[in-house]
């Protein structure tokens, strides 16, 4: 017998009516039109016979919902899963864990006595349910949760994580549950709209190449649909730069806090992008009252994927202070892009706006270094910039036991004898530079050349 009970159901599990309905899916047919599609690892490392409560974590707009969609195609159309053990549901309008509890007790109800094979649960936006995870440990203990892989996913990192980590002992074997989806690196995305370059053995000799599509990643950022959008229709609308900057305004309406003071800070921080600032510096300049209140803000904002920042490592102590002032950069170019023209009153004319100011305005510097720091934080985490003496250094940050330093210099001319007082203090520095070369302890390299060659495991 058919399903006849909640209609929300039907309307977002079309597919129970016939497997190929997800080919009509808007998601779907979204991702088919884009001339790049990009395919996250996770579409084929998901676990189809496996018990597990994973998560899938990543800013808005960059694709969560197109994943899980195209996971539930790869479900329906080559694992042959039976369409009505798959169920999606977005939580926008579920307000807490009691409702959630109602909506899945419903599906559970109907489809369990109805088959003996695996169920996948796909939650999408779970990150604003209050306490969700008390449902999905309830569920777990009653054993109403075997045989089956459920996937949720949400903007908000700590949300997800602290809310996943209450569930111990309670989330399968599989070794990373907690998926991130974040914007493609400049070398993903070189790797998606010019993978024939991105395939050649020696990048020094196809620099020219490469600083143009530079010029377009500091345009578009990692967000596939706004990287699709540019290249498409030659510019970004500016409804694609107000949404992004609204969905923004709806994640810190959605938790009880002010878009007006988020603003406020936001502006101060542009003015102090690469350079350290102290809350309480932050907190007098936008006119609030309390330092407390802008670290409240700047710790939402991190959590929304729209910034981050470093704390002070002193080089000749190795050791973190964390008194001393942080630096704070954006997650992504199109998240700086939409924001500094929102802030300057330039999102009606977005495009226009950011094209001047990337290719030719004297924000391209800061806005280059913001940019080397979104990929070097995925790569060191923590991530920190360095003090040694009166000298700063951009960036520090260990892996394997080893401490890296980066300096980024864009500008027309660099050179070698400008670090000359490094040479007590650390034993290797790359520079990353606009376009000069050189090789040894202190090495030059171009931008393009370091970000697209040096990946998260290797330097």
């Amino acid at each position: 017998m058919p399903y006849s009970g909640n209609l929300d159901f039907l309307v977002y599990n079309p597919w129970w009516e016939t497997a190929e309905a997800i080919k009509s899916d808007i998601k779907i047919q979204e991702f088919s039109a884009q001339k790049f599609k990009y395919r996250h690892s996770f579409l084929e490392t998901f676990p189809t016979n496996l018990d597990a409560i994973l998560t899938l974590r990543g800013p808005r707009r960059i694709g969560k919902t197109t994943l899980v969609k195209l996971i539930i195609q790869s479900l329906l159309l080559k694992e042959r899963v039976f369409p009505e053990n798959i169920f999606f549901y977005s939580c926008e309008q579920v307000t807490d864990f009691k409702e959630l509890a109602a909506i899945l007790k419903e599906y559970l109800s109907f489809i369990q006595p109805r088959t003996k094979e695996r169920i996948f649960i796909f939650l999408d936006e779970i990150s604003f349910v209050r306490e969700w995870q008390r449902t999905i440990k309830t569920l777990a203990d009653l054993g109403q949760l075997k045989n089956t892989t459920c996937l949720f996913t949400g903007s908000s990192t700590i949300d997800l994580t602290f809310s996943s980590e209450r569930l111990p002992g309670r989330r399968g074997a599989f070794p990373k549950p907690d998926v991130d989806l974040l914007p493609l690196t400049f070398a993903e995305f070189v790797q998606l709209v010019k993978p024939e370059l991105a395939a050649k053995p020696k990048l020094e000799f196809h620099l020219a190449s490469l600083q143009k599509l530079f010029d377009d990643y500091l345009l578009t950022g990692g967000f596939p649909n706004t990287i699709n959008e540019y290249y498409q229709k030659g510019f970004i609308s500016s409804v694609t730069f107000e949404t992004f900057v609204k969905w923004i305004e709806g994640d810190l309406h959605e938790i009880g806090k002010s878009e007006k003071l988020a603003t406020q800070i936001l502006n101060r921080v542009f003015t102090h992008l690469t350079t350290p600032v102290s809350w309480y510096k932050l907190a007098k300049e936008a006119g609030i009252g309390s330092h407390a209140t802008v670290m409240d803000y700047m710790e939402i904002l991190e959590r929304l994927f729209v910034l981050f920042s470093t704390k002070c490592f002193l080089v000749g102590q190795q050791q973190v202070d964390v008194k001393k002032n942080r630096k704070i950069y954006f997650s992504d170019p199109f998240i700086y892009n939409s924001l500094y023209a929102y802030i300057n009153g330039f999102l009606d004319e977005s495009f226009a706006f950011t094209t001047k100011q990337t290719i030719s305005g004297k924000t391209k510097p800061a806005l280059v270094e913001n940019t080397v720091a979104a990929h070097l934080s995925r790569t060191l985490s923590p991530l920190y910039y360095g003090k040694f003496k009166d000298n700063e250094i951009d960036f520090v940050g260990r892996k394997h036991g080893v401490v890296h330093f980066f300096e980024v210099k864009y500008q027309n001319k660099v050179s070698p004898s400008e670090f000359s007082w490094t040479k007590d203090a650390i034993s290797r520095l790359t520079v990353i530079t606009k376009k000069d070369f050189h090789e040894g302890k202190l090495e030059l390299i171009p931008v393009e050349i370091f970000l697209a060659t040096r990946s998260r495991f290797n330097f």
